[in-house]
């Protein structure tokens, strides 16, 4: 008798001991981290305006920054697949010129947040052939864009370009944004969307 009465108090301490840890570990565990405010929201579709993104400078690994860009004109063909990326580049005249430039961009669309479309970044070779400051053209493929839910569907476009690697001219993950006002509106043709 004397071993189930030591055994019942043992089993009975432990279930309070049990019951008082989770009590204090709710009561005094340190509050959880704050939220992460989600990204505001983008205008209405066909509505307000938009400026065009400032000249965007590709940087190397060494910190250089031998070419500028400047996104002039986009337009996205969701029938055949295939973007064309109108751009102005520059580069340093104290540096030596590039080989070549790879541009790459990716697209979104107001009805679909948190979704964009992208292709493999293209390779434009000997661009400043006539000088420091050229003006050129990508043609990009590119697979998976979000189909437009009506004729005022607005597509918007990150445009990158590197005179690195087609591997640099590519924006990670952690860099891709849906911010409308670092992005240009884009010319939309092809599945029904009509011309834009």
């Amino acid at each position: 008798m004397r071993k189930l009465t030591g055994l019942l108090v043992f089993a009975v301490a432990l279930g309070g001991a049990i019951l008082l840890t989770r009590y204090y570990k709710q009561k005094y565990a340190p509050p959880p981290p704050a939220p992460t405010a989600p990204a505001p929201a983008p205008p209405a579709t066909g509505a307000g305006m938009t400026t065009a993104p400032p000249p965007s400078v590709y940087t190397d690994a060494r910190g250089n920054a031998p070419v500028t860009f400047k996104t002039q004109l986009v337009t996205l063909d969701l029938a055949g697949k295939k973007a064309h990326v109108a751009l102005t580049l520059e580069r340093d005249p104290a540096r030596p010129v590039p080989a070549s430039v790879w541009v790459w961009a990716y697209f979104f669309n107001t009805d679909a947040p948190g979704r964009y479309c992208a292709g493999d970044p293209v390779e434009l070779r000997q661009p400043f052939a006539a000088g420091a400051r050229a003006s050129v053209t990508a043609d990009i493929p590119v697979r998976d864009c979000p189909a437009p839910r009506g004729p005022s569907s607005t597509y918007y476009a990150r445009v990158n370009a590197s005179a690195e690697s087609a591997f640099a001219a590519r924006l990670s993950e952690q860099r891709i944004s849906y911010d409308i006002t670092q992005a240009s509106p884009v010319v939309v043709e092809g599945a029904g969307a009509g011309r834009r």
